[in-house]
């Protein structure tokens, strides 16, 4: 499986691109597994189909029906994802590896002790389940021997991001300790297109980088974001070779 970054990763866009691989009966399940857990934290899912630029995929939106917490403590946000991927039958250690390299990540950061990190976006419930969402079909491809996976170079966009904590430049602190050790180039469009929890995925599933992107696969699937980059929406291809 090889995951095409080069116009950046998200964790809701490289989860369409995955559940855009599955076959169509697998495809429903999940999708209904993931609204129901959705709907359960007081948010809508909508998962849809699109064409862009010379692409066809898919992509996620979440519309929130209450407030969203302002946080959570490093306990909460594992017994949150716990939760999640208990409801939707997900046996796969991605998610809480995802989440470790998260939490090294922030603590970092913030020069804390990871026991004492406290989430701030990755906290909100539509980053969690698209967590547990990524873990749950990595399960799924695991099951049909769809274990290895290589990342292209990750473009992470450039300029400054509005966060929590204010204004940082892009990568933002905790992605910019994500990325270490790994191939990524900002590219030429402003705004940020590697979150975290998309960084953190292919930190956790590929186990290499290679620029060299396979010219033929056997299928393809892209997962699209809801902004666009010199006239193109953000998107991940995933390529099985």
């Amino acid at each position: 499986m090889f995951i095409d970054a080069r116009e950046g990763v998200s964790g809701d866009m490289l989860l369409a691109a995955m559940l855009g691989m599955l076959p169509d009966d697998e495809r429903a399940g999940a999708v209904s597994a993931l609204k129901t857990a959705s709907s359960r934290r007081g948010m809508r899912m909508d998962f849809s189909e699109t064409d862009d630029a010379g692409d066809h995929g898919s992509f996620i939106a979440y519309v929130s029906r209450s407030p969203e917490p302002s946080g959570a403590s490093r306990d909460e946000a594992y017994t949150a994802l716990a939760e999640i991927e208990a409801e939707l039958g997900s046996h796969s250690t991605v998610g809480r590896r995802m989440l470790d390299a998260i939490m090294q990540a922030e603590a970092r950061a913030h020069d804390v002790p990871v026991e004492q990190v406290h989430l701030h976006e990755i906290a909100r419930p539509q980053a969690m389940v698209n967590i547990a969402g990524i873990s749950l079909v990595h399960g799924m491809f695991a099951a049909r021997g769809d274990e290895e996976y290589i990342s292209s170079p990750i473009t992470t966009g450039r300029g400054m991001v509005v966060v929590s904590h204010g204004a940082v430049r892009i990568p933002a602190p905790a992605c910019r300790f994500l990325l270490e050790g790994m191939m990524h180039v900002p590219g030429d469009s402003p705004g940020e297109r590697a979150t975290p929890v998309g960084v953190a995925a292919i930190k956790t599933l590929a186990s290499r980088q290679s620029e060299e992107v396979p010219g033929a696969s056997v299928e393809r699937a892209v997962g699209f974001g809801t902004r666009r980059f010199g006239g193109r929406l953000g998107r991940v291809a995933l390529l099985r070779t």
